[in-house]
């Protein structure tokens, strides 16, 4: 069976924080099969933009008000389940948090939790984003991971980040890529299960 690449993006925040999406996107997305957009999306155009380039699946994130699509979705790429979720906790959660930042500053570990918590059925994968910080780490044999996102703010990035997940069945590859330098980080997902990192 042959290699599926699919195109990993969040939080775009068009045309809320940018007017459009970076050129850059669609010259990494040529040639992709499938392309996971992780939510903070804002405006039909943009899914309309990704479109042109392959399928797009999208979830609803905290900054998509009255946008009609799921809060979560399963795909199945080469027989590897891919969760995909916002990652903010739903909209009470989301308010709280912000209330809790701003006196204890951001806590990674529960975005960890919110996205892991929305799947409880089994997958192999967890896209989300929300936090606009990248992190690729494993919890209890899953691997989440968010491609950071493409519209300010970066926080721990120079500029937009998107990924690529190279997936064939039972092995998979993650490439971060730095859309102002081009350059990518390469990793490799194996996808048999390991202890629970988090003691989630």
């Amino acid at each position: 069976m042959r290699t599926m690449t699919v195109g990993l993006i969040a939080d775009t925040h068009v045309p809320q924080r940018l007017p459009a999406l970076p050129p850059q996107v669609a010259e990494v997305f040529r040639g992709v099969h499938l392309i996971l957009h992780a939510g903070d999306l804002n405006r039909w155009p943009v899914l309309e933009a990704l479109a042109r380039l392959a399928p797009v699946v999208a979830v609803r994130g905290n900054a998509d008000l009255g946008l009609a699509l799921p809060w979560r979705e399963v795909v199945e790429v080469n027989s590897v389940r891919i969760g995909l979720v916002h990652g903010h906790g739903g909209w009470a959660v989301y308010l709280q948090n912000k209330i809790r930042e701003s006196t204890l500053g951001f806590e990674p570990l529960r975005y960890l939790r919110y996205a892991r918590s929305a799947f409880p059925e089994p997958v192999h994968l967890i896209v989300s984003g929300h936090t606009h910080r990248p992190h690729l780490v494993r919890v209890n044999g899953v691997w989440l991971l968010n491609p950071g996102p493409v519209a300010p703010d970066y926080y721990v990035q120079p500029g937009p980040a998107v990924g690529l997940l190279h997936v064939r069945p039972g092995e998979a590859c993650y490439e971060w890529i730095d859309l102002t330098s081009g350059n990518a980080r390469s990793y490799a997902l194996p996808l048999e299960p390991s202890p629970d990192e988090f003691g989630a």
